[in-house]
């Protein structure tokens, strides 16, 4: 009598669904790593310059929080913020690029800095779609900072130079008390426009008739309920187009931001006085590119002689994932002004804008042939 030989099943099909469930957890694994990717090399990028010195002081910080968490009750620790941050990323996509680019490597983004800086290029702290169109907006400290009126009097030529706020509600935390997230730090009523004021007084006294253009644009966007930053730029390029419509003389147009990285970045301390850093961002993929980027390492090399240091770079910004154009391609002397970080006081911010208005308006007055007062 032939034997049959006995196939037992359960082993078989026992690694089947082994093979399967580590199949997909491997993909599953490969897929997040494709989505926290950007986010943790841009992070690794705008903390490089702490590594030199040592570990950063919210690592070293969490580190102890870790040690002692089974022996001291506390709030939130840095490394719950760092997970709700970096959930925040993974759910949102408009966070994974943002509109003003982002390093990444072996991409099609690219922002280059013009002189090997060192510094990380200037991030755009984005908020959550869903916080932005519908998140409770909390109180702000108003600044102490006076804003200045212009001595129209001391104007040689008039009608120069545009100031005007893409990110127009892009605020700063030392004024939002209960905030601690970079991303969250916009204000409808304590921003950077307020700056507006001071850069206008700042120029004219040097002679430069300044038109200041402080159009809530963020706010237009959110009324509408469009997204904050897919639309920003088309919106202010109306602000533009219109000021330059009617006053063509507007030929120095700068878009005024501030960064999103932290103060070890954007503060600089000369002479006893704290200063925020300021940085240059420039559409690489219009016509007037080469003529921006020239005004902008000008600017950029005359404000690091009188005080080196004070401005981190020039960033050029092109690729898949990045604007492109900041509405630079309506003038060849477009600039795109980071003024601070996110860390940074009005304080600290006017000690800059003074010396960026004087190298600028040293460069308009010698292109109209002028001596500057």
């Amino acid at each position: 009598m032939k034997k049959t030989k006995m196939i037992l099943l359960e082993p078989v099909l026992s690694k089947t669904v082994h093979s399967i469930v580590r199949t997909t957890l491997l993909l599953l694994s490969l897929t997040l790593t494709a989505i926290s990717m950007p986010y943790v090399l841009n992070w690794s990028d705008n903390h490089s310059s702490q590594w030199q010195e040592g570990l950063p002081e919210n690592w070293t910080k969490a580190f102890v929080q870790m040690e002692t968490s089974s022996i001291i009750e506390e709030g939130p620790t840095e490394l719950d913020m760092w997970l709700k941050d970096f959930s925040l990323v993974v759910s949102d996509p408009s966070r994974w690029l943002t509109t003003e680019g982002m390093l990444i490597k072996n991409s099609t983004v690219s922002a280059q800095s013009s002189h090997g800086s060192n510094f990380p290029e200037p991030f755009e702290s984005v908020p959550p779609t869903d916080w932005f169109l519908n998140g409770k907006e909390e109180e702000a400290l108003e600044p102490v900072t006076e804003l200045l009126e212009s001595p129209a009097a001391s104007v040689i030529v008039p009608n120069k130079v545009l100031l005007y706020f893409t990110h127009s509600r892009e605020s700063f935390l030392p004024y939002l008390p209960d905030t601690k997230d970079p991303n969250l730090a916009h204000n409808s009523k304590v921003n950077i426009t307020q700056m507006g004021p001071y850069l206008k007084t700042a120029f004219e006294k040097r002679g430069v008739g300044t038109v200041l253009d402080q159009t809530d644009i963020v706010g237009n966007i959110k009324n509408n309920g469009l997204d904050y930053y897919a639309h920003a730029y088309d919106e202010s390029r109306k602000v533009v187009q219109t000021a330059t419509a009617s006053l063509p003389g507007l030929t120095y147009l700068i878009d005024v931001h501030r960064d999103s990285a932290r103060h070890d970045v954007t503060a600089l301390e000369h002479e006893g006085k704290v200063y925020a850093r300021v940085a240059f961002v420039v559409g690489g993929e219009h016509a007037e590119s080469d003529k921006n980027l020239a005004l902008a390492k000008k600017v950029h090399a005359k404000m690091n002689e009188i005080i080196p240091g004070i401005s981190r770079d020039v960033y050029l910004k092109e690729g898949a994932g990045t604007n492109g154009k900041f509405n630079q391609d309506l003038s060849a002397n477009s600039l795109l002004l980071e003024l601070g970080g996110v860390d940074n006081t009005f304080e600290e911010m006017q000690l800059s804008a003074d010396l960026f208005a004087e190298v600028l308006s040293g460069i308009v007055l010698e292109a109209e042939a002028v001596s500057q007062p």
